[in-house]
């Protein structure tokens, strides 16, 4: 699968594993509506297109994605040409992420702090270095609740006592703390991540892509 043209993202395809790589490194990444809008746009076609077998999302620079960047999460440019089926919002992102039948992996460096936890969350593998950091935005001290999904995937990932306190106090994991708790699916150092991530999608594209889908359905 080939889109050209993206805006804030990156697309590669190698065998039947397609690479989405947030191409924001100046900005750390940050969710703005065109990443969202491209996203979404992406992950639609991945369930059309045969030959991918399994998604990988990622980020540039320092880190995979700390958030929304609040100015830019207005409309889409007029000239915009990637819409997608779905609304444009974080909902729906977590929506065809969790209904794609395809395995997804999200790899994380740096920080995956607030929606960027939350899209990390949404996909079926998380693989982390040693040294990530992991977290909420810490809402509750801005008089704020969970509003971007963190709050259904939570319990059901360390359990209801564990996540209360995690999204009320707001304190962080690290990579290898977060394959303790359950979090993730596994963490490497930071040098050996690639050859982590290589080895979990490679597995993942020769397996029986329609019982994967069929599993994730149930």
């Amino acid at each position: 699968m080939k889109i050209e043209n993206l805006t804030d993202m990156l697309c590669e395809q190698e065998g039947g594993v397609l690479t989405v790589t947030f191409d924001r490194p100046e900005r750390r990444n940050a969710m703005t509506t065109v990443m969202l809008a491209e996203l979404i746009y992406i992950i639609e076609q991945c369930g059309e297109d045969s030959t991918v077998r399994a998604l990988v999302i990622r980020g540039a620079g320092k880190g995979f994605c700390p958030g929304d960047e609040l100015r830019g999460m207005g409309k889409l440019p007029e000239d915009f040409a990637f819409h997608p089926k779905s609304p444009v919002t974080h909902g729906a992102l977590q929506t065809v992420l969790r209904t794609l039948p395809k395995p997804t992996i999200a790899v994380i460096h740096g920080f995956a702090f607030g929606v960027g936890m939350d899209l990390a969350m949404a996909c079926d593998f998380r693989i982390t270095a040693d040294d990530a950091q992991i977290r909420d935005q810490r809402v509750i001290e801005r008089g704020m609740h969970a509003i971007t999904g963190c709050a259904w995937f939570q319990p059901r990932v360390l359990g209801l006592t564990k996540a209360f306190q995690y999204l009320v106090l707001g304190e962080p994991f690290t990579g290898a703390e977060a394959v303790e708790a359950g979090m993730v699916t596994k963490s490497a150092p930071i040098e050996k991540l690639d050859e982590a991530v290589t080895e979990m999608a490679n597995k993942l594209a020769v397996a029986p892509t329609k019982a994967i889908g069929l599993m994730k359905r149930q």
